[in-house]
């Protein structure tokens, strides 16, 4: 990726937290209150440190492409462009938006790095990338992966991106959506009230809702939580000291801690 897309890129993801932002003032889900402090700045770090991340990595996956230029499937097959698009999207959101998501929580030494983002106490638009590095490099294997295979067109990967990464902040956002809109949207889509479930403290609403952007994953494979349960959620891990959740320190160091790792959350 040049510094040029990388820069675009960003200018995309600051307009639509800047949208997310004056949509929780106008339409918040919750009350802020004392949670708010000091978490927002470890949230931006972690923001900037991913940003750069995603570009190192997208940068040696392009000239890994360009100088092994592996034939997928559907290239091969020689389906239709619009054909390889729709099933490019669909593939990429269910590996990393929804496959990657659940091994997450599934394997404990994931889980280590994944809590992470789910010990943050209030979820708002900066919660979307409160991630580990470690986190970040392993979701970006479980979207190379199916681009190599399939050989997804890049087009795919564009739109792929640029929706996930919109409705990431979007469904992070602290926003009250109107019940019938939500209702409606998610009967197929990953509105802000059906990942705000998964930010539970409650151990079987954190195992629901993985998807990114589509909601029909969940729905197919048993892991959907109705939507409705949103106006009741507790954020946050009980075992995490919310000292220690609004800082960047621990937050980088606590998945090497040597004691007993966290309880795992079954997926």
């Amino acid at each position: 990726m040049s510094a040029r897309e990388f820069l675009i890129n960003l200018a995309i993801i600051f307009s639509v937290m800047a949208v997310g932002a004056l949509l929780e003032t106008a339409v918040p889900l919750f009350a802020a209150g004392s949670r708010e402090r000091g978490r927002r700045a470890a949230n931006l770090v972690l923001m900037a440190i991913v940003f750069l991340l995603n570009w190192l990595l997208s940068s040696v996956a392009a000239v890994a492409a360009l100088t092994l230029r592996p034939a997928g499937l559907m290239a091969q097959l020689r389906w239709p462009l619009w054909a390889q698009i729709v099933i490019g999207f669909v593939a990429i959101d269910f590996s990393v938006g929804y496959l990657s998501h659940r091994t997450l929580h599934a394997l404990p030494l994931m889980w280590r790095f994944h809590r992470i983002h789910h010990s943050d106490p209030f979820v708002d638009a900066t919660t979307t990338y409160r991630t580990h590095p470690i986190e970040t490099v392993w979701r970006f294997l479980f979207t190379i992966v199916p681009i190599w295979l399939l050989g997804i067109p890049a087009q795919a990967v564009l739109i792929q991106r640029l929706v996930q990464s919109t409705n990431g902040i979007l469904e992070h956002s602290n926003v009250r959506l109107w019940a019938p809109l939500d209702r409606a949207l998610s009967l197929f889509w990953v509105t802000p009230n059906v990942h705000k479930i998964h930010h539970s403290r409650e151990v079987s609403e954190t195992n629901s809702n993985y998807g990114n952007v589509l909601s029909l994953y969940d729905r197919l494979l048993g892991t959907y939580t109705p939507s409705e349960r949103a106006y009741s959620v507790v954020y946050g891990l009980t075992d995490v000291d919310p000292v220690d959740a609004a800082n960047l320190p621990r937050l980088l160091s606590s998945p090497f801690d040597g004691d007993k790792p966290p309880a795992k959350i079954a997926a």
